[in-house]
């Protein structure tokens, strides 16, 4: 048998999973905001493994398909694990459950909204799919370039009732990459709607 190296480096991918991760490794926080923009816009220069602080900021600046609007903050952001695809039975060798594919789910309420926001989200509802990155409230982007594609809701305002605020739920799914790169940038938190 050969021997078995691991040749990873600092900018290896990590490992797609649920975050924080209470196994000593990173904290990468909780969905704080989130970055989307049509599913035909682009980066017009991203380089390495996410769009820099410049790049993001280029992108809010445009009018056409590569605007950029940044939701959040996000109170209760969660990032979980919603479907999997499997086979099973006489679809694999041992007749054990094979995952196929797994989505990931991001939720969370939009609580703090301006007019510019809500008008910018309701014009988001044109679209069947969006492309999104996340942020985390410790200052980590995932998503990568290309940002995940997600289908595209976008709530009206929300009411639960006496002595409750108002919000917009948030509520998007993506498959899972096999190696979801991350970057690390505490100016991230400081982005907001333009």
């Amino acid at each position: 048998m050969g021997t078995l190296t691991c040749d990873c480096t600092v900018g290896t991918p990590i490992e797609l999973a649920a975050f924080p991760n209470s196994c000593g490794a990173e904290n990468y926080g909780f969905p704080y905001k989130l970055l989307v923009m049509k599913t035909d816009g682009a980066f017009t220069a991203c380089t390495g493994d996410a769009p820099n602080l410049a790049n993001i900021q280029a992108a809010q600046l445009e009018s056409d398909e590569n605007k950029l609007l940044v939701i959040g903050p996000i109170t209760n952001g969660q990032r979980t694990e919603a479907d999997r695809e499997t086979e099973e039975g006489a679809d694999t060798i041992d007749g054990l459950v094979n995952v196929i594919s797994q989505s990931i789910q991001i939720t969370g309420k939009l609580k703090f909204l301006d007019e510019t926001i809500r008008e910018d989200l309701e014009g988001l509802n044109c679209y069947e799919r969006l492309r999104l990155w996340v942020v985390t409230d410790t200052g980590w982007l995932f998503g990568g370039c290309t940002g995940y594609s997600v289908a595209n809701f976008i709530s009206g305002l929300l009411h639960d009732g006496y002595g409750t605020r108002a919000y917009v739920p948030i509520d998007y799914k993506f498959k899972a990459p096999g190696h979801d790169p991350a970057t690390f940038d505490v100016d991230y938190l400081d982005l907001v709607n333009t």
